[in-house]
């Protein structure tokens, strides 16, 4: 059995961690393996958005204690297992497409990291965010500190990682840590959530989250000659006449992303 799934509805890829006898706490070989389903996604055109989730009632423990103990006193070793997670977190991240978190129950350490790399995060009432690197001798990477405080407000982010408490669903959406807080099944939510994306023009989504994840990072000059060039491809593009005809014949367009 893998410790990855990816199951693909429509547009839509689901790509849920698999590990429920560890909380879906991640591996070396997990984290590579689920980096891995994520720049697989990446040359798909036909994809449309991206569900994250966990099966068995978590989301993600983060990283597995045991496995990062077996390496954590040889230095070369330590260094490939960091870079498997942090390959992990740039491919989550470089996904050309809108990525929703469906959080249930723990969403902790490297796994709160991983759904802040997500554009949305759908929880039910189960979900627990933390971020315990305080507990445990440990320093939370400052990119890593830089999303949670964008996402969750300055001051939430302090308590989260001075305290390494664990925050509830209905604090998390106070503060905007979470889209919406949900009773039925989160990767039905999740779907629902997506479905008003997939009808809209991929090159317009795409510019516009490539703009968003900069803005979130201070970065936007770094990537404005992309947003340019998209825009102008945008301009060229088939989408653009078909959004044309469809607004002069009263009608819903069918956008195909060339």
């Amino acid at each position: 059995m893998s410790d990855i799934e990816l199951e693909r509805h429509g547009a839509v890829a689901i790509v849920a961690i698999n590990r429920p006898a560890k909380r879906n706490a991640l591996s070396g070989e997990a984290w590579r393996e689920l980096g891995g389903a994520f720049t697989q996604l990446h040359a798909d055109d036909a994809l449309r958005a991206i569900i994250l989730t966990g099966r068995g009632g978590a989301f993600c423990a983060g990283d597995e204690i045991g496995a990062f103990a077996a390496v954590r006193d040889d230095p070369p070793a330590r260094q490939v297992y960091w870079d498997g997670i942090m390959a992990c977190y740039a491919a989550v991240s470089a996904a050309r497409v809108p990525v929703i978190a469906a959080v249930s129950g723990p969403c902790v350490g490297g796994g709160c990291t991983l759904a802040l790399r997500a554009d949305f995060r759908i929880a039910d009432a189960t979900a627990r965010f933390g971020v315990p690197p305080a507990k445990l001798g440990l320093v939370y990477p400052a990119d890593s500190t830089q999303l949670l405080a964008a996402t969750a407000g300055l001051s939430m982010a302090r308590h989260m990682l001075y305290t390494g408490a664990l925050i509830g669903a209905e604090a998390a959406l106070s503060c905007g840590l979470v889209s919406d807080v949900v009773e039925d099944d989160v990767v039905e939510a999740a779907l629902r959530f997506a479905a008003p994306m997939l009808a809209n023009a991929p090159l317009s989504i795409r510019a516009a989250k490539l703009a968003c994840d900069a803005i979130q990072l201070g970065r936007l000059a770094d990537v404005a000659a992309n947003v340019a060039a998209l825009s102008d491809a945008a301009d060229r593009s088939e989408d653009y006449r078909e959004g044309t005809r469809a607004f002069a014949e009263k009608r819903k367009p069918v956008f195909t992303g060339r």
